[in-house]
């Protein structure tokens, strides 16, 4: 699991620098992303996007499923380390199992 998580970390991590230069390749106009995904001249818009905004797009979304995806599994792992401490703690723990299963000798006095 951690794997995983380390793996989506480093995507995501590079996804974002790359949404960092694509929004800052954007032209000053009309091609920034906007309150509803890019402004126009026009009232309602027109579908003249050009390649950066769709690309900007495109890795907003991917950046916000990312974004959802490595918290759900965060907290997937997380709650399981937090059961695992639970059912440890139940059973009594590593240290007293230790002591359980090996009593410790007491040293003999001299006479």
């Amino acid at each position: 699991m951690s794997i995983l998580i380390s793996i989506g970390t480093v995507l995501f991590v590079i996804l974002s620098i790359l949404l960092i230069i694509i929004i800052l390749l954007q032209s000053d106009k009309s091609a920034g992303m906007g309150i509803l995904g890019g402004s126009s001249n026009t009232a309602f818009g027109s579908s003249t996007a050009d390649i950066i905004t769709k690309i900007t797009t495109v890795m907003v979304a991917l950046f916000m499923l990312g974004s959802l995806g490595l918290s759900v599994v965060e907290s997937y792992r997380a709650r399981s380390l937090e059961k695992d401490l639970l059912s440890e703690e139940k059973k009594g723990g590593v240290i007293e199992q230790k002591a359980l299963e090996k009593p410790q000798e007491q040293p003999q006095q001299p006479k």
